[in-house]
């Protein structure tokens, strides 16, 4: 039977000019039956429920032509494939658990609205976790499924990185294939999408294929989790998107302040089983600097050169994490390192501080360099002003008082100057 069923499949395909139809009749699987089966039956077993409909439709097409070959009647019976959640939940990484996810007050309001989704699937929907590289939007997202799986094992958990997607719709629509990636990403119970900010620039045909995608769940209930590194309302989409995110919870990440990098530090080498002694740990706790991503990085930089017989001396340490720890100088600062150090943070180059751009996102960091200078280094206003190539030290004066304002009325800007002094290990003022 097996053999009439496979010419019958060639001959099936050969004639249809449909691709799914083509897809359907490739994705049929002949079930073994006992020896004791009538010989006039044949069980096809389907993975995927949406191509059930063109399934049914081919039935009589297929039994008129297994009854020509086998010269006898055929009857034939289709049923789904059962399956648990496992491959569709390959992805999840059972060490990031919201067991180690390191709870502190820049990620507070986020990890309570984890709890909720997990406590009430679907009722906060879409969820959407945005902030900066490395402040644990993939590390929330994955716990939310591993929580999920352990509660739940049965839950097919469905991810689409956004990185990959495009190129991956590219191909399948190549192969005229598309409506399998469809059914693949359709079939979850909950939908994960990560790095949702690289939808900028993408084609029309990929934004349909998401959105038709994403509104499957929506509109069933099933739960959407989204990470970006931007708001929704910074990506300029469309509306039907924007009134989807907007029904449901956006949450912000913040950067890690230095009593969340000390607990996810301590993770890091309590997970990896970095052995360090009491005051080594002490001294890398009091000066570590940077996002969780950073840490991790170090972390295993030095389980690495452990692991290979080396003794982690203070002198290696300081060596091998000299990119991630704050120099801890209590003196004046030099001004070259807070040039540098905003420069770095802050995303522009030396050549635009120095210069003479007056837009906001030069303005601004030239402002702070200043600011940090006359009050963190040995120069006075004067010496300032011609480190940074102003002609005098009014300028200085002007950027001193700008400043000052600021950190009075705004938050977002606090944030940013705690951030570099945190960098330069300024732990006063």
């Amino acid at each position: 039977m097996e053999d009439a069923w496979s010419q019958t499949k060639k001959e099936l395909q050969k004639s249809a000019k449909d691709s799914n139809v083509r897809q359907c009749l490739q994705s049929l699987r002949p079930v073994p039956l006992k020896k004791d089966s009538s010989g006039d039956r044949m069980i096809l077993e389907l993975e995927d429920a949406n191509l059930l409909d063109i399934a049914n439709q081919l039935q009589g097409p297929i039994q008129s032509r297994l009854s020509s070959i086998t010269e006898k009647q055929v009857r034939v019976e289709f049923r789904l494939k059962s399956k648990s959640g496992r491959r569709e939940s390959s992805w999840v990484r059972e060490k990031l658990d919201l067991e180690r996810f390191c709870e502190g007050q820049s990620n507070r309001i986020a990890l309570m609205a984890a709890r909720n989704v997990l406590q009430q699937p679907g009722k906060v929907n879409p969820l959407l976790i945005f902030g900066e590289t490395g402040t644990g939007k993939s590390h929330l997202l994955n716990a939310i499924a591993h929580e999920t799986l352990k509660s739940r094992p049965e839950t097919k958990c469905t991810l689409i990185r956004m990185d990959e997607f495009p190129s991956h719709f590219g191909e399948q629509l190549q192969k005229r294939r598309n409506l399998t990636l469809k059914n693949r990403f359709r079939r979850g119970d909950m939908l994960f999408i990560e790095d949702f900010h690289t939808i900028r620039g993408a084609s029309p045909n990929v934004l349909d294929e998401l959105y038709f995608i994403f509104n499957s769940y929506y509109e069933n209930g099933r739960q959407i989790v989204v990470t970006s590194d931007i708001p929704i309302k910074e990506l300029s989409i469309t509306s039907r998107w924007l009134s989807r995110f907007l029904s449901g919870l956006q949450v912000k990440l913040e950067a890690p302040d230095t009593d969340l990098r000390k607990r996810i530090l301590k993770q890091k080498i309590q997970d990896i089983g970095l052995h360090l002694g009491n005051e080594s740990i002490g001294r890398i706790l009091d000066r570590i600097r940077g996002n969780a991503r950073d840490i991790e990085s170090a972390i295993n930089r030095l389980y690495f050169l452990q692991s290979s017989g080396m003794e982690l001396t203070d002198h290696l340490l300081e060596q091998q994490l000299e990119e991630f720890i704050s120099p801890g100088i209590d003196g004046p600062l030099n001004p070259q390192l807070i040039l540098d150090t905003i420069v770095d943070i802050c995303g522009v180059t030396r050549e635009e501080i120095l210069g003479n751009s007056r837009k906001m996102e030069i303005a601004l960091p030239r402002h702070l360099a200043m600011y940090l200078a006359v009050h963190h280094s040995d120069l006075n206003k004067s010496a300032v002003a011609r480190f940074f190539r102003r002609t005098d030290h009014s300028t200085v004066i002007h950027a001193e008082r700008k400043i000052a304002m600021k950190l009075q009325k705004e938050p977002s800007f606090q944030h940013l100057h705690r951030q570099v002094m945190e960098r330069l290990g300024i732990n006063r003022g």
